[in-house]
C-alpha cells in the first residue's frame, strides 16, 4: 500500500508511537537536571554529578519512534485533512507536523553529539533553541487539535484516539 492511499484514520502503530514520543518528550522536559548537571560537571573535568543514563534512553527512544513513524507515515499514508476546512488551516498543519518531526530528530542527536562528542555549542542547542521550538511547536500543535477537535467540530483529535479498524 502506498502513502497515496487514503485513510480515515492512524493505524494502532502510529497511535501507540504517537502517545509514547509524548511521554518520552514529557519525561525530557520534566526530568532533564540530571543530564543538565552530569554535562557540566563533564565538561568542567569534575564528574560524578547527576546521572545522564534515563536522558541518554529516552532521547534514543525518541530517535527510534521518531525514524519508525517516518517510515510508517512513508508507507502507509495518514488521513487526510477535513473536509470544508480552509487551505490554510491545512498549510498551518503540514508546516506543523514538519516541524516536529525536524525538532524529533534534531533534539536527540544534538543531544547524542553533545554528550558523546563532548561540543558544548551542540549541549547549548539542545537545551536552547531546539527545546524552546519543540516547545512551541507543541503547543500549536495541541491547540490545533483542540480547536478542531471543539471549534470546528471536525473529528480529527478522535483520529489519534481511536486508532482505524
Amino acid at each position: 500500500m502506498s502513502a497515496t492511499t487514503e485513510r480515515a484514520g492512524y493505524s494502532r502503530a502510529q497511535v501507540i508511537i504517537h502517545w509514547a514520543v509524548v511521554a518520552l518528550i514529557l519525561f525530557q522536559l520534566l526530568f532533564h537536571e540530571g543530564m543538565e548537571m552530569a554535562f557540566d560537571a563533564r565538561m568542567d573535568g569534575t564528574g560524578g554529578a547527576g546521572n545522564p543514563v534515563p536522558h541518554i534512553i529516552a532521547g534514543v527512544l525518541v530517535l527510534i519512534l521518531a525514524a519508525i513513524r517516518v517510515v510508517i507515515r512513508l508507507t502507509r499514508g495518514a488521513p487526510p485533512h477535513p473536509e470544508g476546512q480552509p487551505a490554510a488551516l491545512g498549510v498551518l498543519a503540514n508546516v506543523t507536523h514538519g516541524l516536529i518531526y525536524v525538532l524529533l530528530f534534531a533534539l536527540p542527536i544534538s543531544g547524542l553529539v553533545a554528550w558523546f562528542g563532548g561540543v558544548e555549542p551542540a549541549a547549548d542547542a539542545h537545551g536552547g533553541l531546539l527545546r524552546l521550538a519543540l516547545i512551541a511547536v507543541v503547543i500549536l500543535h495541541i491547540a490545533g487539535a483542540l480547536v478542531q477537535q471543539f471549534v470546528l467540530r471536525s473529528g480529527v483529535l478522535m483520529r489519534m484516539l481511536k486508532p482505524e479498524s
